[in-house]
């Protein structure tokens, strides 16, 4: 069925008290600009601002994110595609050490809620957004503080190259870092797969390895992803690290547990056992991070 699009403005609240502190979406022009699906029955005409607005409260860890909005229809058979969108645009991508992957992946998802009352010809939306984070807004200052005391404790020259800045990160994290073994079935354990665990505990999981790899070269200016597929018939979580403008796989967990570092800047046919999750494998992902042919060692760096 046919239906036409209402284009609408939205309003962000967050729900940190009872009674919640509304939070308008500014008039200040947005960083980024996100293209936005067109199929839906409802697309906001300022979806740049909310999307702005939602990874504010998502890195404040606010418990309940709040979108109200107007429409002329109903448009409840959109909400949870139009949720879902906003989550993913909210947590790309971006400049931010502490925003794109590292926000990302320290989600453990969310629950969503909708009400809507009709008054008159009007229909009258709420999207009430419950995040499930792995950690709190405390935890995340105290996570801050040991990433500065990492990054001052590298003491890399201002003129260091960017594979410099990848192995003095790299060999703090393997050296420093232990698997975390005790919770690795603990599902209800989350700071096992943050930053968190990993800076301030010494003990992490995959994910916890990658992210805290990521936030740490995102603070020194490196570029690099958090890449999860399957390695060793397990869920597993790696990086992606570009130097040079070509892009190499790096696996923090495999060479802490190995001591080695048989797992550091390989092209992809060297990086045996690690097949990626079918959304990093992608054209548009392979166009922007493209995989170097040879692993960094091969070229004799």
């Amino acid at each position: 069925m046919n239906r036409a699009a209402l284009w609408i403005f939205a309003a962000v609240c967050i729900g940190v008290t009872a009674c919640g502190v509304v939070m308008t979406v500014n008039d200040a022009k947005p960083k980024y600009h996100y293209e936005v699906r067109q199929d839906l029955s409802v697309h906001f005409n300022n979806a740049d601002k909310v999307i702005e607005k939602l990874r504010e409260c998502l890195k404040r860890r606010q418990k309940v994110i709040r979108i109200t909005y107007d429409s002329s229809g109903s448009n409840l058979d959109d909400l949870d595609k139009i949720v879902n969108e906003l989550m993913t645009f909210a947590c790309a991508e971006t400049d931010s050490p502490d925003e794109g992957d590292y926000l990302g992946c320290q989600l453990g998802g969310y629950d969503a809620r909708f009400t809507e009352e009709r008054k008159g010809g009007v229909h009258s939306y709420v999207i009430e957004i419950t995040p499930v984070y792995f950690t709190n807004e405390e935890q995340e200052r105290e996570t801050d503080a040991a990433v500065k005391a990492v990054l001052e404790g590298l003491a890399l020259d201002d003129d260091a190259t960017d594979e410099q800045k990848v192995r003095a990160v790299y060999d703090w994290v393997c050296d420093n870092v232990q698997y975390d073994r005790i919770h690795k079935n603990n599902d209800s354990y989350r700071l096992r797969s943050a930053a968190y665990g990993a800076l301030c505990y010494k003990r992490a999981t995959c994910l916890g390895y990658a992210v805290t790899v990521y936030r740490l070269l995102r603070e020194l200016g490196v570029g690099c992803r958090v890449i999860t597929g399957d390695a060793s018939g397990e869920y597993h979580a790696w990086n992606i690290v570009c130097i040079d403008g070509s892009w190499y796989n790096a696996d923090a967990t495999f060479d802490s547990l190995s001591g080695t570092r048989d797992c550091y800047l390989k092209s992809d046919a060297d990086f045996v056992g690690h097949t990626r999750e079918e959304s990093f494998r992608t054209s548009a992902f392979e166009n922007g991070c493209p995989m170097a042919a040879e692993s960094f060692s091969a070229k004799g760096k």
